[in-house]
This record gives C-alpha cells, structure tokens and sequence, in this order.
C-alpha cells in the first residue's frame, strides 16, 4: 500500500490536486452540510439556523486550518525556526488536531454569539457533524503518510513500499516495515463520536451536554490512539529517561547505523531493529503533548459538565424528537 499525496495534476493549470487538501475540503462541505440539517431538527430557530450554519462553518474552517498548523508549528519549532518557508506548507499535512479543534470551537462559539444562535446548543450539533467531517479528513493523513503508526505485526496493519512519492509525510526508513494504521484508528475514533453525538442529540437534558460528552470521548480515544502512533519526535512531550531523541541519536550512531551527522547509513541495519522492537532505536514516550492536552481537556470539560447541568437557562425543555 502506498502513499498518494499528489492524486494528479490539472490540465491545462499544471496544479496537483493534493489528497490531504482535497480529503479536508471534502469533509469541511460534508459537515457543513450534516450541521445544517441537524439545525434545522435540534437547533433554537428551523428558520434561520441552517442558513446561520453556513456563516460560523467559514469560522470554523478558519479555526480548523489555523489551530492545528500553529499548534504542529510549536510543537516542532525547532525545525520551523531553521525552516519558517516550510509553515505555510499545510497541503503537505502537519496539523495537530487539538490546535484546529479549540480554535474551531471558540471561533464558532463567537460566531454563533455574533449571529444570534445559542452557543451551547448550536455547539451541540455543530460538534457532532463536524466529527463526521474529521472522520473524512483523517483519510487525507493517510494517503499523505502523515501520523503514522508504529511497527506492530498485527492482521491489519499496512506497509508503505519503497520509493515514495515526492510530498510524502511518511518517513521513508520505516517503507516496507508493517505498521499500525493509525490514521484509520482516528478516522474510525472521528466516526464513533459522531454516532455518539447522534445518540445524545435525541437524549440530552441541557444544552451543551452533548459538547461536554463528546469532548471528553475526543480526549480517551485519543489518548488510547497515541499510544500506537510512531512519530515521535513530531508530536514531542515528556519521554523516558535513557530513551529521549538524544539518546536514540547517540545509540544508533555508536551502533553504526548512522553517521556523525545523524544520517542513516546502514538502512537495512535500521529496519531489522525496527522489526525487532529494539527499544533503544526509538524515543519512548511517557506522555505526548496530545495526551496533556488530553487530560486537561477532559477535566476542564468534566467541570464544566457539572457547572452546566445546574444552569436552568440551559434545560432542555422538551424531549427533542428525530
């Protein structure tokens, strides 16, 4: 299985149509679509909301794209400091989901207040739909290399061949190593908080439960994913002691894997320890800085839970029906 970062290019234009682009693009619409009909059943005003939809989802792209670049640019701001051309680079992948989701969030929160829709309710099948549209997006990461898995010899897992295409995220020491696709794990976690929102919509009692539910499903799943993902360096955190960056640097080169300048020489050499597990090859993470984020968004969430549930301007005041 391979890696399509670049489906083909536009006659006459001489554009590529990139795949992580277009998988983006293709679940922004089918969200914004989804949400408007979810307006219409759940939302204050069957009216105007669905038309309402449409001005905050231009937000929420805008939280989607801008968030999660910052937040992959600080995480690895290292190479971005040496590299600023490369920040604007975001049709090659590089999002940190949790960058795009708290900035897409607040910006649609604000919109919404701005245009006169309820925040907390509109939030409710906002976030919902909008699960679906990262479930479709997720697949981008995967035909663009990006967030990949680590080596596993499970049933399921792929292997990227050798050479990759031009644009790949994927790194290219670990082609024909079998690894976990974890970019369909969060494809399928995006999936399942969607239904999960379906569900609530119908049963809720006060607006913004459906939110709060959902946000910290969003904060355990991915907690649970992160522990199968590869990249370690990219995504950054708290590693273990004797098995940081550093020392996975000085261990492969006094093994004569790589050179003084860190450069893999004895590729094969490198493989073979991957398939091996050889712990010593790879950083070891305690926590990533997802799984911070994680927990904080979980407990801030889970307070914010109780707080609501006690607001009586937030009460749902009949049954919602499908």
């Amino acid at each position: 299985m391979g890696v399509w970062p670049e489906l083909f290019t536009i006659p006459f234009f001489d554009l590529p149509l990139r795949s992580f682009g277009l998988l983006v693009a293709l679940g922004f619409i089918v969200a914004v679509a989804v949400a408007s009909k979810l307006a219409a059943r759940y939302g204050n005003n069957p009216e105007t909301d669905p038309e309402g939809i449409t001005d905050v989802s231009w937000w929420i792209l805008i939280g989607v794209i801008l968030g999660g670049r910052l937040a992959f640019v600080l995480v690895n701001l290292d190479h971005y400091s040496k590299h600023p051309g490369d920040i604007l680079k975001v049709w090659e992948g590089g999002l940190v989901m949790y960058g795009g989701l708290i900035l897409a969030v607040l910006l649609g929160v604000w919109k919404a207040k701005r245009i006169g829709m309820p925040a907390w309710q509109s939030l409710d099948y906002g976030l919902t739909a909008g699960f679906l549209g990262q479930a479709i997006g997720r697949i981008g990461c995967f035909l663009v290399g990006d967030d990949y898995g680590a080596p596993t010899d499970v049933a399921w897992a792929v292997t990227f061949p050798e050479p990759l295409r031009p644009g790949s995220a994927f790194a290219p020491e670990l082609c024909t190593i079998a690894v976990h696709p974890t970019q369909f794990y969060m494809s399928a976690k995006a999936l399942s908080l969607f239904f999960l929102g379906m569900y609530f919509l119908k049963r809720k009692k006060f607006h913004g439960q459906v939110s709060l539910i959902l946000l910290m499903a969003y904060a355990v799943l991915r907690y649970v994913v992160e522990v199968f993902r590869f990249d370690m360096e990219a995504r950054g955190g708290i590693y273990r002691e004797g098995h940081t960056p550093a020392d996975v640097d000085r261990f492969l080169h006094e093994s004569g894997i790589t050179n003084a300048a860190g450069q893999i020489v004895d590729l094969e050499g490198f493989r073979t320890m991957m398939r091996e597990g050889v712990v010593e090859a790879s950083p070891q993470l305690i926590l990533s800085t997802s799984q911070m984020v994680g927990i904080a968004t979980f407990l801030l969430a889970l307070g914010l839970y109780f707080v609501l549930q006690r607001r009586t301007d937030l009460k749902v005041k009949s049954p919602a029906t499908s």
